[in-house]
């Protein structure tokens, strides 16, 4: 006991009963912290952080329904490898969302329309002989490695005074030498009729094909048509167009 009493020092007995402190204090806190006790309301406001969060801790069930909004996505942030099968439906995609930007053209062909030649004015079809229907947008350009395919229409407006028999030919014309001849055409069709009463056609032509260049190409389309009657004449072109539809 006498070597005991000369080896105890102001220090020694600090720093025992410091030790003793931190060790009560530490049981004393754990001892008051129940299980299933932390809740919410316990929780500073931005105390969870990402880095805190388990990786792959955060289930389809966490997440409360409608709660991840536009606004909360990153761009680029969906990826396919963290998509479910059938995960996305059309009921979950908005109108016009997904851009051609968006996808990946060499993964997947298609075919839309790139070009439309348009005509709305009255042009005459004198007997006999090819004219050309006026069209805007009639010039485009047919990019390296697309098939381009067109499909045109012309109405025409047959009067009484044009006699049966009569024939309407329209022809379509792609990058023709001589256009007013009428002659140089990819597709062609004729609509006889045996009446004498009024009509009005829609005639449709086409399809025709134009396969991929090696290198961008331009070329002029038009229409080119003609009234064939048995007497008199008259017959009109009201409005007509080409549609160019592209496939990749």
């Amino acid at each position: 006991m006498k070597q005991i009493r000369k080896r105890l020092t102001y220090a020694n007995v600090v720093s025992t009963l410091a030790l003793f402190l931190v060790i009560g204090g530490a049981t004393a806190i754990a001892a008051k912290v129940p299980k299933h006790s932390v809740g919410p309301r316990q929780l500073k406001a931005n105390a969870v952080t990402t880095p805190k969060i388990k990786a792959n801790a955060v289930t389809t069930r966490k997440i409360k329904k409608n709660a991840v909004t536009t606004i909360k996505l990153r761009d680029n942030a969906v990826k396919n490898a963290k998509l479910d099968d059938d995960a996305v439906t059309a009921a979950k995609i908005a109108n016009e969302a997904v851009t051609g930007a968006k996808i990946n053209a060499a993964s997947t062909p298609f075919g839309r329309i790139v070009q439309e030649a348009r005509g709305t004015s009255t042009a005459a079809l004198p007997n006999g002989a090819f004219t050309i229907y006026p069209l805007t947008d009639s010039a485009y350009a047919q990019p390296a490695g697309r098939d381009d395919t067109y499909i045109a229409g012309l109405e025409v407006l047959i009067p009484e005074s044009c006699t049966a028999p009569r024939e309407i030919t329209v022809r379509l014309l792609v990058d023709p030498v001589d256009p007013a001849s009428g002659e140089e055409f990819v597709a062609q069709r004729s609509i006889e009729d045996g009446g004498s009463a009024p009509l009005s056609l829609q005639i449709s032509l086409g399809p025709a094909a134009s396969f991929q260049p090696s290198k961008a190409t331009t070329h002029e389309l038009y229409l080119a048509a003609k009234a064939d009657c048995g007497g008199g004449g008259g017959v009109t072109a009201t409005s007509g167009g080409i549609d160019v539809i592209g496939t990749e």
